[in-house]
């Protein structure tokens, strides 16, 4: 969604909706997004104020108001006299991000859990040539929705879009095992969002809720690129390539030219490795994670990580992407789900494309592990992934396939789903949705 269309419908006076039209049904732009920005920033200062006492007896309106300058409270301006309310998530994201607050550091740098560093060992071991089946993962997984009855949806038709993995260098063997309905319709590379798409009838009756659910399995690997072979084998870029051109562009809003920044970042440095390694400990070192507001509410995600102090995995990955595309160095978004063992849930990472190497994998989201015995792994995620990853989108803000009539859930990443009937989009809770891996298999990489 162009910025200044997305700006637009934020400063947009919302439609009142009808008393039998669910908040959820959104048939209009501009009011969905004023509702889900309002949703997002629930309390009066006031109220969070009173909320913070009742956890920190010593919080006063003083320390509020500090916090609130510091960024570690944040706030968004309503009304006509620009009243703050104060977003859902902030009594969480304050203890991230406050010193005084917690003890010890909660950055992207503190260092991992032993599963955590596992992951990372393994796929070294398989890169080594010492753990054959360390860097593979055969999964089944189910992905299911189910639509409750309303009235307002009845006789009309349910359209679902779900995401389904990519062929890509880290993703082969796909295949749908099963599928309710039986008929669906595959984005097969018409869309940035690779998606499985059904259609059905509304429920008719409270009793009996409309379902969709498909079952697949599919190979996932990690893969790690040594900073030794990286550097043996990095060439100077072919900028006349359209690989080259596509993945430096500008692509607003989310991907912007942030040129002063990024080579005051880098600064003398020019190697496209080393510029890639600085970018990402800058940001792993200054952002750290805190819960994010919803992205369709956010006009430039990469803008909002440097003002707000703080990012998810998503919002950190925009701003290392337009970094590096400033630095004249191709990189990209990748996105999906992560799949380790009690630790499932959407997840947001990049690739950095280096000539004579290929397309390598980041993760800024996951820092650094200093604790980790190996060296190696101490970077892992600035040239590597593990093997607990479902890859679906190789871009964001694409139009889905077959095309969505209405606004969309999710109008930068694909990772819920979206659902629509002929009345408009139908946001959450209008439906519930259930991811569950069924297995996780490991398996001896045998890709040439």
């Amino acid at each position: 969604m162009p910025r200044k269309t997305l700006a637009t419908l934020l400063c947009a006076a919302a439609l009142t909706a009808s008393a039998s039209t669910p908040v959820w049904l959104e048939a209009d732009s501009a009011a969905a997004i004023e509702a889900r920005t309002r949703a997002d920033f629930p309390y009066t200062t006031d109220q969070f104020l009173e909320m913070a006492r009742q956890k920190y007896p010593d919080f006063t309106r003083d320390t509020l108001d500090r916090y609130i300058d510091l960024k570690y409270v944040e706030t968004h301006p309503f009304g006509p006299d620009g009243e703050l309310h104060v977003f859902k998530k902030a009594m969480g994201n304050m203890a991230l991000m406050s010193p005084y607050l917690h003890e010890g550091p909660v950055g992207r740098n503190k260092g991992a859990s032993k599963a955590r560093i596992a992951y990372v060992d393994s796929v070294i071991a398989a890169t080594d040539g010492t753990n054959p089946a360390g860097a593979g993962h055969r999964v089944t997984y189910s992905f299911s929705v189910v639509v409750p009855y309303d009235p307002a949806l009845a006789g009309d038709t349910l359209r679902l879009w779900l995401p389904l993995p990519m062929e890509s260098a880290r993703q082969s063997n796909i295949h749908i095992l099963s599928a309710s309905p039986q008929q669906y319709i595959l984005s097969d590379g018409r869309s940035a969002h690779n998606t499985i798409y059904f259609e059905q009838p509304a429920p008719t009756a409270p009793d009996s809720p409309a379902r969709f659910e498909y079952t697949a399995v599919f190979d996932t690997y990690g893969q790690y690129f040594s900073p030794d072979s990286i550097r043996a084998r990095i060439r100077p870029y072919d900028k006349t390539s359209e690989l080259y051109r596509r993945y430096t562009a500008v692509e607003e809003p989310h991907m912007v030219r942030m040129d002063s920044l990024a080579r005051a970042i880098v600064g003398p440095l020019t190697d496209p490795y080393e510029q890639s390694e600085a970018v990402y400990q800058w940001i792993s070192d200054r952002y750290p994670w805190a819960g994010a507001r919803e992205y369709s509410t956010i006009e430039c995600i990469p803008a909002y990580v440097l003002e707000s102090g703080h990012g998810d995995c998503g919002q950190v990955s925009l701003l290392y992407i337009s970094l590096m595309r400033s630095l004249g160095v191709p990189a990209r978004w990748e996105s999906g789900w992560m799949l380790h063992p009690v630790e499932i849930n959407y997840h947001d990472w990049a690739e950095v494309y280096f000539e004579g190497v290929g397309w390598v994998p980041v993760d800024v989201s996951f820092g650094r592990y200093p604790n980790a015995s190996d060296p190696r792994a101490r970077k892992f995620y600035s040239t590597g992934m593990d093997s607990h990853r479902l890859a679906s989108n190789l871009g964001v803000c694409d139009a889905l396939y077959p095309p969505k009539r209405f606004v969309r859930s999710e109008t930068v990443d694909f990772q819920a789903g979206e659902l629509e009937c002929s009345r408009g989009n139908i946001f959450y809770p209008g439906w519930r949705k259930s991811f569950r891996v069924i297995s996780s298999t490991p398996i001896t990489d045998t890709r040439k």
